[in-house]
């Protein structure tokens, strides 16, 4: 139905360009090309009869059409085209897009949408879609005539539309609004987002796609900051990546500031899990998207990824680290070009303890389904941390804590990957990593190990390398496939791995061999662990008869139970000829009960199958009489009994070594072995756990066999054992003897815990009892050569040898060890199953062995033992008559000293010192003992047991440096002491606390509680009960430092010789080192250290320099005023000693000609010191700087000026190493400084550099002139690097004056060669001839450089014509060129220089390494002598001269060397023809003495001067 209407209205206009419009909705039918309509429609608006009008009736007209909303939403949607008369044309625009791009309706269209849009939100109708259909007609438009108005309209409707619209209208602005309006645009919404946090996104979102300027960028940027703290958290990635993208190079540093304090990822995530965003996925979580943020914003830009970097670079605490922190390091590792740089900074902060283990695991723990797009770098950094661990135990921890977070929190794929880079470390070859890696994979058991277990095939394919693993790495891997098994058997799925390991086992433990037998005895008493274990720990001990009889059977009835039962009965049958495979089972199952991990029936089994053996096979009643082998018929004493003569009870040691098999077999069907004392202290030991574990008394049943004797052999025979026993006797005898002090340790071991008085009294009769085997051991010893313990007798070579484990790493967890070297690693031998007691004694060796060497086959002291240290006066026991007359018992020097030792060499095997960088990583052999409890103790259990009893230490230090300043030769108790013990005990007892004090993981920021509860040990010593109450309630670790400082200084007045001394020092200064600077212990130390330098020490000869140097850095390192103590040194202590002034050898005895270097070296050192820490803002102005530069640059010339009166190797090797050390620190630190503040001071500055520094540098090249002359090697490979660095200071002096528009006070000349002395010398190497003496070429200071040169030049042209015919050592002063000079490659090249060159054009191009600053050292006469001299070189050697000295050097070449030929000195060109009889001739000169070399020098010296004179 066609539509009439009046000429010139919307309806007509339309119809006449060639569209028809549909009503109600019908569809809109254009019948014209588009851009022909829109020129229609222009044409027919602008020529209308109705002129003006026409165009607001056509508005009008459209805005009618467009109240119904069915006609709004055709015009709105692209129209179609008209298939009639075959026209074909594509639209994909609407009515209302092609009408604005008519000019001369556009504006009042716009208005009449932007209005439409208002009268939707009038009508209540804001949910509809038709405003966004509105706006995206207007975006992206070819021109707009009037942009102020349509910005205006925009902003207007913003204003008073909801925020729903509100959001829309402004996500649009950028894709509307012209260039040209950006600027009123964007005050608009910098002012509405300070009014409105709802728009905050859809504003910056906006802004960000806006041309800002730069101050409203500012503006905007800072209102953003300041709303970030309070922003959504939905709106968080969009707040983040707009601070990211817009940020600045100079304020890229608050932004990130401002980032890395406000966002608490914390908070973050305990929102995100209350709120809706959890039912996101998870790739659109809040934290995910803020994550994928500040990736882009880090990468968007290089200086901000830059920036990101050195912000956590300069994090200075611990506690100043975030989880963000350790997000961003992940996003920064996924950068390839950053990826190594990250992981040494990470490496590094975990070993300065700045990024904790919990910081770590609670980021991936918390944050780790956000973090799994980052799981790639979480592996790679845990990877470099366990493979970069040595030395490190906190790093083995921090990637352990990063391998089971990860594990926890990832999906299957990251799982195997996380599995299989752990077998990779399994397999590397590395005992730290084996070591760290089996303990990450028992960590991961304990907290999913079902989620392992999906695992175990790649697991179990470990079970075919065990031979490249210790025992104890076994029993760790053992211990993961048994949990596997377990929770294979537990959920009931297809249990192949228990029986692969069942295979494994029974393979092992039936192979003949012991090493392998005890490999499957590891592997066993893994499996009782991972089966006996109990999930939840039972605290009830004991239980009647009856009780243990249903236990009993209830753990064989048990399906877990039955297991293990399985594996202990295996064990039995298989071991029972090997007592060392038994011994060792013992020992395992004693470990695990007193663990408490067992299951109270298992312990209850192993109790009546093992542990009730004890008493049968090695207690005896003293009347019972033995059966001895014919050839070991000895007789039998009770010794060392404790209980009176009314004792029945003895332990039998040797009856059991001397007695016949049968009658040992007949005993204990257990124990079927003709060597069964060696399970006597294992079975033992089992015995104690059990009675513990399932007793209600504890040991008290048993207390008896502490007091019991031992039946050994008759000790009349002792001292003539040799000639009265047969050699075979005598080791019977050494067994013995060491079976006896394994039993009695073993007894110390099991009776401490908990000792009462009474008790402890007996354990310190057992140690004295002790040290007597010990002496009687080392006697019998010295008459049995090649003595072998019974667990070493028939072992191979390479079995023999004990591995060193390293320690414990893991506070949580198991305890790793870390080996040296290859092969089996239990600390006790392994031999194979036949007895050495059932055939002929064959003795090996012919060497007698020490008893030393038997450490790794002693029964290791436990912790508990050490208690004993907290006897300090006498206790009285019951006296037994016949036994002693002793009623008090204390703790003599000699048990003192034996407990210390044992103690110093577990905390130095224990706890490791900072890593020291030796020479081809070779590292000290630590010494070969049995530590195989300590290994599996962690290093922070054992500094909690070691912090019980440093109280008592401290005291008895005390207590002997009191004695020893008496000169005491009683105790306290009355009792004869010798000192030499006494000074020996007060040694190792100052060992032990300076190795506890250095121990590299203390000042961690995880372990403050256990710095401060040691720093309270060492406090508490001497003080009454309310000041010990004071100190140890106390939390401020800084006064307890202090205490403990003030509580160990009063000893210094009571040190009897230098060591202690400087011990002591040391342990100060650790004490220092844990808290902050304190100025007034700092000084009291240095005072310290003054008098121990002050004070004449007995046998100060024999005072190692390493231990003169610590106390002289102390004293000068902890001085108020450390460079006026360097200048009393340099200026009158040094000179008064070179002097041989008496007075000085009073004030200071440890100076001497052996120490003169010593006291050099520290100097140097110190100097160094203070110079890296200059800094101007340590002073209050520029001239107080000034004179501190001054001051130390003129000590340093003091000291570089010694050189001159003592020229000793040490002393020039001193200098020349540690001048470097300091001109580096000089250019590094002070030059900056001189340079800023050149121009002001500019008097000061040159005479710093002209007075001091200048002659402390020619000094240096005297060293330097020295060191070649003389030929030393030591110093020669110095002289390199010390002129390199020489030479960066002219660059660095030069750029300075440069910079400061300065450059003609800087000046280069030529230095002549000097000795020591001052005294002119060759340029060349000496040449030493026996045929004459060869006159000196005489030659003034400036001429040196210009022959030197042509020499140079010429000698390099002879060397390529001749094919380096004879070698000769590189002894001319060769130039440094300045930029790569062009005439250095041409004189190599051999091509000709010009003479005429001037002194100013070689200025320009070149710094000679034997040059010096002397911008105004030489006078103007000088300069120009020099000029003059340089510019008539040609004139220096004559004719007479040249001839001379070619005839003397051709005289003493053929006379030295007949080898050379004749032709070869003419100079011809058959020299050309000949190379390969001159390469003979070659091989042969080089085995020539250095004259040769020298003579030949000279003569190829005279030939270039001579060529170069025909040119």
């Amino acid at each position: 139905m066609a539509m009439v209407s009046a000429p010139g209205s919307f309806y007509a206009i339309c119809q006449q360009a060639g569209m028809s419009l549909g009503i109600n909705g019908d569809p809109i039918v254009l019948n014209v090309e588009p851009t022909r309509f829109q020129r229609e429609v222009a044409r027919l608006i602008r020529h209308s009869p109705l002129g003006a009008d026409c165009t607001e009736s056509f508005l009008e007209g459209l805005q009618e059409y467009l109240e119904d909303a069915q006609n709004l939403k055709a015009c709105l949607m692209p129209i179609a085209g008209s298939s009639h008369q075959g026209s074909s044309f594509a639209l994909s625009e609407s009515l209302i897009r092609m009408l604005l791009s008519i000019d001369i309706i556009q504006s009042g269209l716009m208005e009449a949408l932007l209005d439409r849009i208002l009268g939707y939100l009038n009508e209540g109708d804001s949910d509809s879609p038709a405003p966004k259909i509105i706006l995206q007609q207007l975006k992206w438009l070819n021109n707009i005539n009037e942009p102020a108005k349509l910005t205006a309209k925009l902003l207007e409707v913003i204003s008073i539309s909801p925020v729903s619209i509100q959001r829309d209208i402004i996500v649009a602005l950028p894709e509307i609004v012209p260039d040209s309006e950006h600027k009123t645009i964007v005050d608009g919404l910098v002012e509405l987002m300070e009014s409105s946090t709802e728009l905050l996104v859809a504003i910056l979102d906006a802004l960000s796609n806006l041309n800002l300027q730069a101050d409203i960028l500012i503006n905007a940027r800072n209102n953003v900051m300041d709303k970030l703290e309070s922003a959504e958290l939905d709106d968080l990635p969009v707040v983040i990546k707009f601070l990211l993208q817009t940020v600045e190079l100079d304020t890229v540093g608050d932004v990130i500031g401002t980032l890395r304090q406000t966002l608490d990822f914390k908070s973050i995530s305990r929102l995100q899990r209350s709120s809706k965003s959890m039912k996101k996925a998870v790739s659109q979580t809040p934290e995910v998207l803020i994550l994928d943020a500040l990736k882009t914003g880090i990468r968007f830009q290089k200086f901000v990824t830059d920036a990101w970097f050195k912000a956590l670079v300069a994090i200075p605490k611990a506690s100043d680290h975030k989880a963000i922190d350790v997000m961003v390091l992940f996003i920064l590792h996924s950068i390839v070009s950053l990826k190594k740089k990250v992981e040494v900074l990470i490496r590094k902060k975990i070993i300065e303890g700045l990024l904790t283990k919990k910081l770590l695991e609670d980021t991936i723990s918390v944050h780790g389904v956000s973090l799994r797009e980052y799981m790639p770098s979480v592996l790679s950094i845990s990877e470099n941390l366990l493979r970069s661990s040595a030395n490190h135990p906190i790093v083995i921890r921090a990637a352990s804590s990063l391998y089971t977070s990860a594990f926890q929190v990832s999906d299957a794929y990251y799982r195997q990957e996380i599995v299989g880079s752990l077998l990779v470390h399994i397999g590397s070859g590395s005992n730290t990593e084996i070591d760290a890696s089996l303990a990450v994979l028992q960590n991961i058991v304990d907290a999913s190990r079902a989620a392992l277990n999906e695992f175990n095939g790649f697991i179990k394919g470990l079970l075919d390398y065990l031979d490249n693993m210790s025992l104890e790495q076994i029993r760790l891997f053992f211990i993961v496939l048994g949990s596997l098994a377990r929770e294979d058997e537990e959920s009931g799925t297809s249990g192949t791995l228990l029986n692969e390991l069942n295979i494994t086992i029974r393979k092992q433990l039936s192979n003949p061999t012991e090493t392998y037998k005890k490999v499957g005895v590891m592997g066993a008493i893994a499996m009782v662990q991972a089966f006996g274990a109990k999930e939840i720990a039972v605290n009830s001990r004991g239980g009647s008869s009856s009780q243990a009889s249903a236990s009993r059977n209830q753990a064989e009835s048990d399906p877990l139970m039955k297991i293990s039962i399985l594996y202990l009965t295996m064990i039995k049958s298989s071991c029972h000829k090997s007592a060392t495979c038994l011994s060792m089972t013992y020992d395992e199952l004693a470990n695990m009960v007193m663990s408490n991990i067992l299951e109270p029936m298992l312990v209850l089994w192993i109790k009546e199958e093992f542990s009730d053996q004890f008493a049968g096979t090695f207690v005896g009643e003293d009347t019972e009489q033995f059966v001895l082998r014919p050839d070991r018929r000895i007789g039998i004493e009770h010794w060392l009994n404790l209980d009176g003569p009314d004792a029945m009870l003895s332990i039998s040691i040797m009856p059991k070594l001397c007695e016949e098999s049968s009658n040992a077999v007949s005993d204990s069907p257990l124990l079927d072995t003709p060597d069964a004392v060696i399970c006597l202290c294992s079975l033992f030991k089992l015995m104690q756990a059990t009675e513990k574990a399932t007793g209600e008394n504890g040991l008290d049943d048993i207390d008896g066999v502490l007091g019991c004797s031992i039946s050994m052999f008759k000790r009349e025979y002792l001292a003539d054992i040799g000639s009265v026993y047969s050699m075979e006797i005598c080791h019977t005898i050494g067994q013995g003897l060491l079976c006896a002090v394994n039993w009695f340790r073993e007894l110390s071991n099991a009776f401490s815990d908990n000792a009462s008085d009474q008790t402890m009294a007996r354990i310190i009769l057992r140690l004295k009892h002790i040290l007597e085997l010990e002496d009687m051991m080392r006697h019998v010893l010295k008459v049995i050569p090649g003595f072998k313990p019974l667990e070493a007798s028939n072992i191979k070579a390479k079995d023999a040898s004990t591995r060193n484990m390293a320690s414990s790493s893991f506070t949580g967890g198991v305890a790793i060890q870390s080996s040296h070297g290859k092969g089996k690693g239990f600390t006790r031998g392994m031999h194979d199953d036949s007895s050495s007691l059932s055939r002929p004694l064959m003795i090996t060796s012919n060497e007698t062995v020490a008893y030393e060497s038997l450490a790794p086959y002693l029964r290791e002291l436990e912790m508990g033992v050490f208690h004993a240290l907290r006897v300090h006066a006498p206790i009285t026991r019951d006296a037994y008559s016949g036994v002693t007359d002793q009623e008090k018992v204390h703790l003599c020097y000699p048990e003192l000293r034996y407990l210390l030792t044992d103690l110093l060499a577990k905390v130095t095997f224990k706890l490791p010192g900072p890593p020291v960088m030796t020479l081809f990583g070779k590292k000290a052999a630590a010494p070969v003992v049995n530590n195989s409890l300590l290994i599996r103790m962690s290093t922070i259990e054992f500094v909690k047991e070691i912090l019980k009893i440093v109280s008592h230490i401290v005291t008895k230090t005390r207590m002997m440096l009191t004695l020893l300043y008496n000169d005491d030769t009683t105790d306290v108790n009355g009792e004869v002491v010798n000192q030499v013990t006494v000074q020996e005990c007060l040694s190792i007892s100052l060992k032990i606390l300076l190795t506890l004090l250095s121990w590299n993981e203390l000042k961690g920021s995880d372990q403050k509680e256990l710095r401060l509860n040691l720093l309270k040990a060492l406090a508490v010593d001497g003080k009454s009960e309310d000041e010990v109450k004071e100190i140890e309630g106390s939390i401020n670790l800084s006064a307890v430092a202090v205490e403990s400082f003030k509580n160990l200084a009063i000893w210094r007045q009571m040190m009897p010789t230098f060591e202690s001394s400087a011990t002591l020092l040391e342990i100060l200064d650790k004490i220092l080192s844990l808290v902050p600077r304190n100025p007034d212990t700092s000084h009291e130390a240095s005072e310290f250290a003054t008098r121990v330098l002050s004070e004449r020490w007995s046998g100060s000869n024999a005072v190692k320099n390493d231990r003169l140097a610590y106390v002289i850095g102390q004293q000068i390192g902890k001085a108020a005023t450390p460079l006026a103590l360097i200048d009393e040194y340099v200026t009158g202590v040094l000179p008064s000693f070179l002097g041989d002034d008496d007075g000085i050898a009073l004030l200071h005895p440890m100076l001497s000609q052996s120490t003169f270097t010593t006291y050099t070296k520290v100097l140097y050192i110190q100097l160094a010191v203070l110079v890296g820490e200059f800094t101007d803002d340590d002073f209050q102005d520029t001239e107080a700087a000034l004179q501190h530069v001054m001051k130390l640059t003129q000590c340093f010339q003091d000291l570089a000026g010694y050189v001159k009166s003592n020229d000793k190797r040490d002393v020039l090797g001193v200098t020349l190493r540690h001048s470097k050390t300091f001109m580096e620190q000089f250019i590094k630190r002070v030059i900056p400084f001189l340079g800023v503040h050149f121009k002001g001071h500019q008097d000061a500055v040159a005479k710093i550099f002209r007075h001091h520094l200048q002659p402390a540098t020619r000094s240096l090249q005297n060293v330097c002139g020295h060191a070649k002359a003389s030929k030393e090697q030591s110093l020669m490979s110095m002289v390199p690097s010390i002129k390199k660095t020489m030479e960066l200071l002219i660059f660095q002096v030069k750029l300075m004056l440069e910079t400061n528009d300065a450059r003609v006070a800087f000046w280069v000349g030529n230095l002549k060669h000097r000795n020591l002395a001052g005294e002119e010398i060759s340029s060349q190497l000496p040449i030493e001839s026996e045929d004459e003496p060869e006159p000196e070429v005489q030659a003034s200071d400036e001429d040196d450089d210009m022959p030197e040169d042509r020499n140079s030049k010429c000698k390099k042209v002879d060397r390529k014509k001749k094919k380096a015919r004879v070698p000769t050592p590189s002894t001319t002063n060769k130039r440094k060129k300045s930029g790569a000079s062009s005439s250095t490659k041409s004189a190599a090249a051999g091509k000709k220089r010009k003479s005429s060159k001037t002194v100013q054009e070689e200025d320009d191009e070149r710094i000679h390494t034997k040059s010096q600053i002397s911008n105004s050292d030489m006078s103007e006469d000088e300069q120009d002598q020099l000029e003059g001299e340089e510019q008539e070189v040609e004139d220096v050697y004559d004719d007479h001269a040249i001839e001379e000295q070619e005839e003397r050097a051709e005289r003493r070449r053929r006379v030295r060397n007949p080898y050379i030929d004749d032709a070869a000195m003419s100079g011809d060109d058959e020299e050309e023809e000949d190379d390969e009889e001159e390469e003979e001739e070659e091989e042969e000169e080089e085995e020539e003495v250095g004259d040769d070399e020298e003579d030949e020098a000279m003569e190829d010296e005279e030939d270039e001067v001579m060529e170069d004179e025909d040119e």
